[in-house]
């Protein structure tokens, strides 16, 4: 993970959130006869670990998402290992973040023919920008750690008040994926793409047909979807988060990404599989999303026709609170995560980027 996830984690210590744990780390589902994802069971919170998907040919496998340390992705890859011994001929990356694409070279190196499939985009944000994000990330894991670890210990957060039984899961969670993201050495080097994608690839071979899709920005400038027609499924990655959305005040494109919803939306998918979050069987996440982003967008707008005329303004002007509600459905623990990756990042988002 970096980047515009790098912030939040200064947050994560005023706010902790979360819900049941599961015993395992994921869980694989067979979504079609051959189509299966592997869906994190983590608690929602700050830190998190990309679920993943792969796809079984005739003659290879086809993987969605690599995850954010080899021992993380080596448990997805034995889990595919358990169920065929085909080659992975394919790895498809939905965006660059590093929860999505550390576990590369390990699939590279148990493969060295698998092509990796990325946005065109990530030729050059992953050796510039990128690197520079996630070097600045790596440098602040041992402090924040440090904190959390306290906090736990201490049982309260650093305004004092006492952690109940689900935010304790949700810091022990988000201190067991942070020391799996500072087991990434520090100088880890990402793969670029063997395919780059503008606007679509499609692979087309006996057994299975996926469509790799550009269908526009989102949660960063570089987000693919990927689509299996016949079957009717589409991984989205971080363009569907939740409980709510991951939203990167530099990154992310906010007035784009309700656009881009509905287009996903016109492919018609029976099952949506985010980046981070359950399986969805119909769109009334999606929808929340679309109105979400777009009602960001109005306030934001209508302030600055108004007169506003700071990003400071703006911020103690726009009221949220109905948006907050809805997804946060009573919970004070989604609340926070509503405040850490929507609030401040999306008025910031669109506010600087028009």
């Amino acid at each position: 993970m970096s980047y515009p996830k790098a912030y939040l984690w200064m947050a994560m210590l005023t706010a902790f959130a979360g819900v049941t744990h599961a015993a395992e780390e994921f869980s694989v589902l067979q979504l079609r006869d051959n189509v299966f994802a592997a869906m994190r069971n983590d608690p929602p919170g700050f830190a998190v670990e990309s679920n993943a998907g792969f796809v079984e040919c005739a003659d290879h496998v086809v993987v969605i998402d690599a995850q954010s340390n080899d021992a993380t992705t080596a448990k997805v890859l034995a889990e595919i290992r358990r169920r065929t011994h085909k080659p992975v001929r394919y790895l498809i990356n939905t965006h660059w973040h590093d929860d999505h694409i550390v576990g590369n070279r390990m699939y590279r190196d148990a493969f060295p023919e698998a092509k990796l499939i990325a946005h065109a985009a990530a030729v050059d944000y992953l050796p510039g920008k990128g690197k520079k994000n996630r070097d600045q990330f790596h440098r602040a894991i041992p402090g924040v750690l440090d904190s959390f670890r306290k906090a736990l210990q201490a049982g309260k957060n650093s305004t004092g008040k006492p952690l109940s039984e689900e935010q304790r899961r949700s810091l022990a969670s988000d201190i067991r994926l942070g020391e799996g993201y500072a087991t990434v050495p520090d100088d880890f080097v990402a793969l670029l793409p063997d395919i780059a994608v503008e606007e679509n690839y499609s692979i087309r071979d006996q057994g299975c047909a996926i469509d790799v899709l550009a269908l526009g920005n989102a949660h960063t400038t570089g987000d693919l979807v990927v689509h299996l027609p016949e079957q009717r499924v589409v991984f989205v990655g971080d363009i569907v988060g939740w409980p709510v959305p991951l939203v990167g005040p530099d990154q992310s494109r906010v007035r784009e990404w309700s656009g881009t919803l509905t287009r996903i939306r016109g492919l018609k998918a029976a099952l949506i599989v985010p980046g981070h979050g359950p399986v969805m069987r119909d769109n009334a996440h999606v929808d929340r999303i679309i109105n979400l982003m777009s009602t960001i967008v109005r306030r934001v707008d209508e302030a600055r026709v108004g007169g506003t005329d700071t990003l400071e303004k703006v911020r103690g002007e726009i009221d949220l609170r109905d948006l907050r509600r809805e997804f946060a459905s009573g919970s004070e623990v989604n609340g926070a995560l509503f405040d850490g990756y929507v609030s401040g990042p999306a008025i910031t988002n669109v506010w600087n980027i028009r």
